[in-house]
């Protein structure tokens, strides 16, 4: 995780900064990123500049990031992206959890904003759609 996300969600004082700390001692560690041009010229937010920055120096890397002008960037640059929906989908047929619509009514409730179309599009990939 860069500094720059981890930072974000310290200032936030809430749930997800409690589990930062917890999980950066066993599987999250803090990267230190440098913002590359290409990236830099988007005017993206701090978070996303070096989230991108990142995966656009190591095509390995996919960028998780949900905000439209970042993944626009990324699509330009060719960085792979996955978003939040994408990331509890894959955690569902991993079996790490068993409803994504319990996972996604928990992040809309601490204030993830989600259109009413792309809830539909993510239930329906997770077969959750009734």
């Amino acid at each position: 995780m860069p500094d720059a996300v981890a930072q974000e969600i310290i200032r936030g004082n809430d749930l997800a900064s409690q589990y930062l700390f917890n999980f950066e001692k066993d599987w999250l560690t803090r990267r230190q990123a440098d913002p590359v041009s290409e990236v830099l010229v988007w005017n993206l937010g701090d978070g996303e500049t070096e989230v991108l920055s990142l995966a656009f120096e190591d095509k390995e890397t996919i960028a998780l990031v949900d905000d439209r002008a970042a993944r626009r960037c990324a699509d330009t640059l060719g960085v792979r992206t996955l978003g939040t929906g994408g990331l509890l989908i894959a955690a569902k047929r991993r079996s790490l959890i068993s409803s994504v619509e319990s996972e996604l009514d928990k992040l809309e409730n601490a204030g993830l904003y989600l259109s009413d179309d792309l809830r539909i599009i993510i239930l329906a990939e997770a077969n959750e759609l009734s």
